[in-house]
C-alpha cells in the first residue's frame, strides 16, 4: 500500500529535483529517498520520474500522479484541521509581524489553515523590516513574527524555531546559453549582468556568499521588485540568484525564465517564526507557535 511518506518524497523530489536536496529538505538520507520512490514505482506499476542533464523530472504519468499527490496530501491537512481535539478552544488577539517576503510569498498558506482551525483568534498583523520586528518581539509589542531567520541577530533574546529551507538557484532567460553547460558555477554567473533584490536585506546575503568565494557579481540594476526582477531576466537583460518561493517561471509579459542549480555551496533562504526568549507567551501566541513548529513535524513525518 502506498504511503503518505512515500507521496511527501515524491512531491519533494519533483519540486526540487534532485534526491540529495530532497533528501535535506526532508530531514532524511537520500538512500532513504530513493528506496522510497523505487517503492512506490514498483506498486503504482510505472516509471514516475526519469533522469535528466538538470535532474530528476516526473514522466508524463509522474505528472499526472503528482497532480493525485498534491490533492491527496491538501486532503489529509484540511482533515487534521477539521477533526476535532480533546482540548479546549483559545480564543483572543493574537498580533503578528512579517516581512515583506514573507507577506507576499509565504503567509497566506499556513494563515488560512491556521485561521480555520481556530477561529477564536483575531489576528493582528503587522509588516516590518527584520531588525525593527526583532525589537517589537523583545519588547512585547508583538507576540511571534515570521521571518527570516538565517540573518536573525538579536539570538540571545529571541527563541526560533525554523519552519522552511528555500533552495536559492540561477535564474535566467529560458533558453540562455548557461543552459546548455553541465555544470554552472559562481564564476561564470560573475561574467554575466546581474539584478540584485534588495528586500529583506538580500543583497547583505549576496554580498556574503560571494565574498566567500571570491568574486563580485557585475551589477546593473537593483530594485525591491521580484516582478522587475523577474521581466528583467525574461526579455535577456540580466540573471540573478534568488530563492525557489519566489521563483515563477514567466513574467507578466508571459516571457519564460528558468532556474538552475549552481555548483557552488550557496546558503539557503531560512524562513521561521521567532518570538521573546524572556516573555511567557499569549494563550493565542502559543497555540500559533506550536502550530507552526507541528506544520514542519508534519512535512518531514
Amino acid at each position: 500500500m502506498i504511503s503518505l511518506r512515500q507521496i511527501k518524497y515524491f512531491i519533494t523530489v519533483c519540486q526540487v529535483m534532485k534526491i540529495n536536496e530532497a533528501a535535506a529538505q526532508l530531514n532524511v538520507s537520500a538512500s532513504a529517498v530513493s528506496s522510497a520512490l523505487k517503492d512506490l514505482q514498483e506498486q503504482v506499476g510505472t516509471p514516475l520520474l526519469e533522469r535528466h542533464r538538470r535532474g530528476v523530472l516526473p514522466t508524463p504519468a509522474g505528472k499526472r500522479f503528482l497532480q493525485h499527490c498534491n490533492s491527496i496530501m491538501a486532503s489529509v491537512t484540511m482533515a487534521m484541521e477539521d477533526t476535532p481535539k480533546n482540548k479546549p478552544k483559545i480564543s483572543g488577539k493574537l498580533k503578528l509581524g512579517v516581512t515583506v517576503t514573507i507577506a507576499g510569498y509565504f503567509l497566506s498558506t499556513p494563515l488560512s489553515r491556521f485561521i480555520r482551525a481556530n477561529r477564536g483568534i483575531d489576528i493582528e498583523i503587522h509588516e516590518y523590516e527584520r531588525e525593527t520586528l526583532e525589537e517589537m518581539v523583545i519588547s512585547g509589542e508583538l507576540d511571534v513574527a515570521l521571518m527570516l531567520v538565517s540573518n536573525l541577530h538579536n539570538k540571545a533574546q529571541i527563541k526560533h524555531e525554523t519552519l522552511v529551507r528555500s533552495r536559492r538557484r540561477l535564474w535566467v532567460q529560458a533558453g540562455h546559453r548557461l543552459t546548455q553547460k553541465p555544470e554552472i558555477t559562481l564564476e561564470d554567473v560573475a561574467r554575466e549582468p546581474y539584478i540584485q533584490l534588495l528586500v529583506d536585506e538580500a543583497q547583505t546575503t549576496t554580498q556574503t556568499y560571494w565574498e566567500k568565494h571570491g568574486l563580485v557579481p557585475k551589477t546593473i540594476f537593483e530594485t525591491t521588485s521580484v516582478e522587475a526582477i523577474r521581466s528583467q531576466i525574461a526579455i535577456g537583460r540580466g540573471v540573478t540568484i534568488l530563492s525557489d518561493m519566489l521563483y515563477r517561471s514567466w513574467s507578466l509579459d508571459a516571457e519564460r525564465i528558468e532556474s538552475i542549480t549552481l555548483a557552488n555551496d550557496i546558503p539557503t533562504m531560512d524562513i521561521g517564526i521567532i518570538r521573546s526568549a524572556d516573555r511567557k507567551l499569549t494563550g493565542p501566541a502559543r497555540v500559533f507557535f506550536d502550530y507552526c513548529k507541528s506544520e514542519v513535524a508534519f512535512r518531514k513525518s
